[in-house]
């Protein structure tokens, strides 16, 4: 399969698609597309092919998904325009096709095409209520850069780097081995997790002082990061954390050769009450109110995961501790627990 632009004849078929998954959507409370809207813009769609705006992917004799790839700026982007943008809209896959990875070769294939021509960011969106979407695009690598009003939706906005930027030599994880990758260093975060709330701290000093995050700390020499996340909670707050799982391997790789290998664990208590010392201020925050913009870039991708028990890893390339590009993949809980449980050595 490959991705092609579509034909005058194929723009019905397309916007079929999108009238199906409008259909499912409703049926499933998602108020991402509205069944019969997709018809009704059927003038814009047939204008979009004439653009060579509408791409599709062909299986067996028919279309199995597509999308429509513009150079025009969107208007909810108006507020953090960038130039050398494309972006991506109506992605559909045919719902007897879903699982079978059309929707992700689609994504390739676009972004291939934007780098082609010389594109320097992909951006797309969905309703911000629609967590599975948005989670699906990030693991891919695109960044949520806030929600915005558009008519009675509110849309998540999310982009990703296509370019290298100036002064960065490493610009892609594909530049990075990961299979031989050798960490300088390992370190650990905790989040005890209960009653709809989290134990955060204000970093006093160390590695990300000035930032919010989790009880956490580097594994010292002759110990395993289980410990350390025991240890580290205890001498930042004050607490013993008690019924405690490995959830989170973070890889985070830095434009300039430093690397550290991250995990990141939660407790379903803690014994002791939180209280300050010169590492830490502690906060109990409710779930809904985590301040992603005053914690480091990465949080907001995985930490959802760690709350809802979805273990995963997450590769992150680095530049200036800025987050230069990302991805996500679902984690082993067994190999995560054989690695917490492992002695590190410096």
């Amino acid at each position: 399969m490959q991705l092609r632009r579509a034909t005058a004849a194929e723009v019905d078929p397309f916007i079929d698609l999108l009238e199906d998954a409008a259909r499912w959507m409703r049926e499933r409370g998602i108020d991402q597309w509205r069944p019969g809207s997709m018809r009704a813009q059927r003038p814009a769609f047939v204008a979009a092919q004439n653009r060579g705006e509408i791409w599709v992917l062909e299986q067996s004799n028919r279309i199995a998904g597509g999308a429509v790839l513009r150079s025009e700026p969107d208007p909810i982007w108006a507020d953090i325009p960038v130039a050398d943008a494309l972006y991506v809209s109506k992605l559909v896959v045919a719902r007897d096709a879903v699982g079978g990875k059309i929707g992700g070769q689609i994504l390739d294939d676009l972004e291939t095409l934007a780098r082609e021509r010389g594109a320097a960011w992909m951006r797309l969106d969905c309703v911000a209520s629609n967590e599975s979407l948005a989670r699906y695009y990030q693991q891919r690598g695109y960044y949520p850069r806030g929600s915005v009003r558009s008519g009675d939706l509110d849309l998540l906005r999310h982009d990703k780097p296509l370019a290298r930027e100036p002064g960065v030599a490493v610009g892609s994880l594909d530049d990075v081995d990961f299979a031989r990758w050798r960490p300088d260093r390992v370190a650990t975060l905790l989040f005890v997790v209960r009653r709809e709330q989290v134990l955060l701290i204000h970093k006093q000093r160390g590695h990300g002082a000035g930032n919010i995050n989790g009880p956490g700390g580097m594994v010292e020499p002759g110990e395993t990061p289980l410990r350390c996340a025991l240890r580290e909670i205890e001498e930042e707050v004050g607490v013993r954390a008690s019924d405690v799982v490995p959830l989170i391997e973070l890889r985070f790789q830095d434009t300039d050769g430093g690397s550290m290998l991250g995990f990141a664990f939660k407790a379903t208590d803690c014994v002791g009450a939180p209280r300050r010392t010169a590492e830490a201020i502690p906060f109990w925050c409710p779930i809904e109110r985590i301040p992603y913009d005053r914690m480091w870039q990465d949080d907001l991708l995985w930490l959802r995961y760690l709350i809802d028990d979805v273990p995963m890893i997450g590769e992150f390339l680095m530049h200036d501790d800025r987050l230069v590009a990302h991805r996500l993949r679902p984690a082993s809980p067994a190999e995560l627990a054989r690695q917490t449980n492992q002695t590190y050595h410096g």
